[in-house]
């Protein structure tokens, strides 16, 4: 039977006429499908205008929008938590929540960076082109940076090599995601890879393997998440 995997909504809005949305990425969409998984959205539970609330702004969730988060998280077979600009409360209640539950779980640049913010207390993230001459904030698919991986890590029994060129597309860094072990780092000691190795699959990547399509090896990244949810 196919996975149902869940795919966290962003905020966004429409050039034409900038209405306001909450949108899944079609390459997400299309990445999951492929690896034979079924793509539904998460949709955020507060009556708000995410993208012109600013996350520090909003009220705390309630016990009835977190209840609307768990309905829909309990019909995932896995969560993905796709990049983005912004990232809310609700994002550190889905991972919290997945990782309790052992639901599988694949963040993606910002996703990635939600992934260490369950212990905020450990982790801090940085501007990049605050503190390094920085090649990663390439808005565009092609090929940026090496990125160089533990052969003790998952990916590497996933893809099977241990540096392999990547897309880059982000301004931020994490730099101490304590309850997570970092599995790999950029030429320039960014940390690109995150994993837990108790919990059934928890990955995440810095870099946009959705938007890697014709590389067989990103491709494998989707294939075994949707594996570890179709398990």
């Amino acid at each position: 039977m196919k996975p149902i995997i869940g795919i966290v909504g962003r905020c966004g809005f429409t050039t034409s006429d900038e209405v306001n949305n909450i949108r899944v990425a079609e390459k997400y969409r299309i990445c999951i499908i492929k690896s034979g998984g079924i793509p539904i959205g998460i949709m955020p539970p507060q009556l708000v205008e995410y993208q012109d609330s600013a996350p520090s702004g909003l009220a705390r969730l309630t016990i009835e929008e977190k209840e609307i988060l768990t309905r829909q998280l309990d019909m995932c077979d896995g969560i993905l938590i796709p990049g983005g600009l912004k990232r809310f409360e609700y994002d550190i209640f889905i991972l919290k929540y997945a990782l309790e539950k052992n639901i599988p779980i694949l963040g993606i640049c910002l996703g990635m960076q939600i992934l260490t913010m369950i212990d905020e207390e450990g982790n801090q993230i940085l501007n990049l082109e605050e503190i390094m001459s920085s090649n990663h904030a390439q808005y565009d698919n092609n090929l940026a940076h090496n990125v160089n991986i533990s052969k003790k890590s998952k990916l590497y029994s996933i893809i099977g090599k241990d540096k392999f060129m990547v897309n880059s597309r982000h301004r931020m860094m994490v730099t101490n995601p304590s309850l997570f072990t970092v599995y790999g780092r950029s030429d320039d000691g960014v940390i690109e890879l995150i994993e837990r190795h108790d919990k059934k699959f928890a990955i995440g990547v810095q870099w946009h393997p959705e938007m890697m399509l014709d590389d067989k090896d990103q491709m494998k990244i989707f294939d075994s998440f949707v594996d570890a949810c179709r398990e």
